[in-house]
């Protein structure tokens, strides 16, 4: 909650805007890095050190680099991402984001989500305070939008493993590898973090297990997919962003548009790949054309 005031606070006295997938992409970017060397430089120091356009420059990376890894939930949060795609960044929002990235790196954000284990980072949900801050009241209420601290979210998740009402038989002594774990109303993901930390703490991997989300608004469902990667859900993870009662085919819908973005990714790696080699070949024969003359 403190990272979320101080993020919500930047974001308005500074006048950032309407644009809140903004201070939430920022927030969002840096939960999906991890301290490699806990001995090394202070990786906060770092990052601030950076110029303007360095900083803008970093964020792309981030977003750039598990786009490859996880195209479908990148593809999912674009939301929180799409801002970084104009040519040129004006100095108002350089400065905001400056700000935005302060406010949570000195409010503790690396000390939540910089774990290299996951049941380290997924023992909070750091975004679902962030949205429900930075949003008017107004905003938040006509979604019906409310931040579950952590701990209810847990006892949330324990009563229902125990009563098996989860689509899932999530027994509290047995959980079985490879059922199906969905929330049809899932916000940011918070009970399905709990429900992770769940099978951890009996030894599980939540990787072994299924999991789909479901939202029907589109920040949410963003901050879902980052959640689904920062929390290391596994592979086997979709998310929907639907009325899940309007539309009951929202999950196969959202795996039928992931397959597609897979296969999207593959073409563009191919792509570039091609352009690699091409580019390889280029140079070495830049580089004996004078020795053949």
């Amino acid at each position: 909650m403190r990272i979320g005031e101080a993020v919500a606070g930047v974001w308005h006295r500074q006048h950032g805007g309407t644009r809140i997938e903004v201070p939430i992409g920022i927030v969002a970017a840096l939960a999906l890095i991890r301290q490699k060397d806990q001995g090394g430089p202070d990786l906060k120091v770092q990052i601030l050190g950076q110029k303007d356009a360095e900083l803008i420059g970093m964020f792309r990376e981030i977003w750039s680099m598990h786009w490859i890894n996880r195209p479908d939930l990148i593809d999912r949060a674009r939301i929180l991402h799409e801002w970084l795609n104009d040519e040129e960044i004006d100095d108002h929002r350089a400065y905001v984001v400056r700000g935005v990235t302060k406010a949570a790196l000195e409010n503790g954000l690396f000390d939540l989500t910089g774990h290299a284990d996951p049941y380290l980072r997924a023992q909070t949900d750091v975004l679902s305070p962030v949205m429900t801050l930075v949003r008017s009241v107004g905003a938040q209420q006509g979604l019906g939008e409310y931040h579950t601290p952590p701990s209810v979210s847990d006892a949330m998740a324990n009563m229902l493993a125990a009563e098996s009402v989860m689509d899932v038989r999530l027994h509290v002594d047995q959980p079985q590898a490879g059922e199906h774990i969905h929330d049809p109303a899932a916000g940011s993901g918070g009970l399905l973090r709990s429900a992770a930390q769940h099978l951890r703490e009996r030894g599980l991997d939540p990787a072994q297990f299924q999991w789909s989300m479901c939202d029907i608004d589109e920040v949410a469902a963003a901050c879902a997919s980052v959640n689904a990667i920062i929390w290391d859900l596994g592979q086997r993870v979709t998310v929907a962003c639907a009325d899940s009662l309007a539309n009951p085919n929202a999950i196969e819908d959202a795996m039928k548009h992931a397959r597609a973005v897979f296969e999207h990714r593959d073409e563009m790696l191919g792509k570039a790949r091609i352009i690699g080699a091409v580019r390889q070949a280029q140079q070495l024969l830049e580089q004996a054309a004078p020795v053949a003359a």
